[in-house]
């Protein structure tokens, strides 16, 4: 017998229903779903949630494509062309002349569409229960005595002064911004790290979606990155990961490059156990009055 082929169908969604759609979106601050100016395309299949594009407009004719992702039984049959010429279709009707979207590289469906390759962003590492067998995740590291690891959902009004101070003075802490998305906060792996009694880093994890941790937020004050102070952090909160694995079974964790000292400690510390490593760039793509009859 045949197997029945889905009805697909690819249509702009109103605010209302992209909600129905934000799995597919998942790293996305879900405040951006809601009071963000953004445009949305879904695709379904058998009138059930299938793909989402997302964009959403930074200035008045410039967006960020925050999520671009047709589901896996979709993949390689022309949809995700048909959604991106869709997308676009949207884009140009508002006047968009400037887009541009966070992936990996290479990416041979941006290059294909002319997207140009931009700054790179971080290397990401995604990793599942396999980490595991790293030798530094075996045990728990023993803190000295002068470093106390404390929860981040305990932390105390000194503490945020002094990371709204490192956030001050870096560039790169204001970026890896810890206090950004507070609802889903992962409690048992996020911490923040005292040395001396004052705050010199955090690791801050998300729960960005049933099944994977983002590891938002881990950042190191500058004195303290060639210590053991980003072990600490990453053994501790990954360690609570794994106890957890049967439940939430996927982690991820970007590194930008500005944090060469913790690329280092990654690269040589996770990497070997991970799934997968990517180096994510800004792509972009500049838009005029050709572009309409060619996408």
């Amino acid at each position: 017998m045949t197997a029945a082929v889905e009805k697909i169908e690819i249509r702009r969604l109103d605010p209302f229903e992209i909600r129905a759609f934000s799995h597919f979106a998942s790293s996305v601050d879900p405040t951006y779903l809601v009071s963000a100016p953004a445009l949305a395309v879904g695709v379904e299949a058998d009138g059930k949630p299938a793909g989402l594009a997302l964009a959403y407009f930074v200035r008045a004719a410039a967006v960020r494509v925050a999520a671009f992702v047709v589901k896996e039984p979709l993949r390689r049959r022309g949809i995700g062309k048909q959604l991106y010429e869709r997308l676009i279709e949207e884009l140009l009707k508002r006047g968009v002349q400037l887009a541009d979207i966070l992936a990996s590289n290479p990416e041979p469906f941006l290059e294909r569409r002319c997207w140009n390759l931009g700054a790179r962003l971080a290397t990401v590492y995604t990793f599942s229960k396999h980490v595991g067998e790293a030798p530094w995740l075996q045990e728990t590291i023993a803190l000295p005595p002068q470093y106390e690891l404390v929860p981040w959902l305990d932390l105390t009004e000194e503490d945020r002064r002094k990371a709204l101070r490192l956030m001050e003075d870096d560039a790169v802490a204001r970026r890896l911004d810890p206090f950004h998305d507070p609802g889903r906060v992962f409690g048992p792996s996020s911490n923040a790290l005292r040395h001396d009694g004052e705050l010199v880093g955090w690791c801050v994890v998300h729960r960005i979606s049933q099944e994977t941790l983002q590891y938002s937020s881990v950042y190191v004050a500058a004195k303290q990155r060639r210590t053991v102070a980003p072990m600490i952090l990453l053994n501790y909160s990954i360690r609570e990961h794994l106890r957890r694995f049967e439940e939430v079974p996927f982690g991820i964790q970007a590194v930008p490059p500005e944090l060469p000292e913790i690329e280092r400690f990654a690269n040589k510390r996770l990497a070997p156990w991970a799934d997968r490593v990517q180096r994510v760039h800004v792509w972009w793509k500049q838009f005029d009055a050709a572009e309409a009859g060619t996408v």
